[in-house]
């Protein structure tokens, strides 16, 4: 009899669990497609900081010393973590550090960032972070899809928005 009531408990627990993850996973999913803007539609909600989030490297200025095609292992990318912090990837390692920002101007303090030290052959990983270095200003453009980081004017590096799916399913 004990046994009985034992598996029995164990199939609902397992039951009623598995019901409670798949509307975890619904209700994630439809957080995703409402939070996840439609390129057609130029009305989604604009975080408060539009820095915020990821934001993976498009164009990189061949002034640097090199362009985009030098990224063959994986792009480099930002993420602004908070209104100071901004992880991410110049091509090869992993990176953290501080930055300021206001309305318009930007400065990131690369020579305390924070990296792993993985050897990945034929990157230059000095050419990503020097560009940051070089960094004065920015904009984000294209309704939040789009970031422009200049240095004198000039164009050095385009992000992209990156929107990570949360889907678990």
């Amino acid at each position: 009899m004990n046994v009985r009531f034992i598996f029995s408990f164990i199939f609902l627990t397992i039951l009623f669990s598995c019901q409670s993850q798949i509307k975890i996973a619904e209700n994630q999913s439809e957080k995703a497609v409402t939070e996840t803007p439609d390129s057609s539609n130029s009305s989604f909600v604009q975080p408060k900081d539009p820095l915020l989030g990821k934001w993976q490297l498009e164009y990189l200025n061949p002034a640097t010393g090199k362009d985009i095609k030098h990224y063959k292992i994986q792009k480099p990318y930002l993420n602004f973590v908070d209104h100071n912090k901004v992880a991410g990837n110049n091509g090869c390692n992993n990176i953290s550090g501080g930055y300021e920002a206001d309305q318009q101007k930007i400065v990131f303090h690369t020579e305390k960032f924070g990296s792993t030290r993985m050897f990945c052959q034929g990157v230059d990983e000095k050419v990503y972070l020097n560009a940051l270095a070089s960094i004065t200003k920015y904009s984000v453009i294209e309704d939040g899809m789009k970031l422009v980081l200049s240095a004198n004017d000039e164009i050095v590096l385009v992000f992209n928005k990156v929107f990570e799916n949360q889907n678990t399913r």
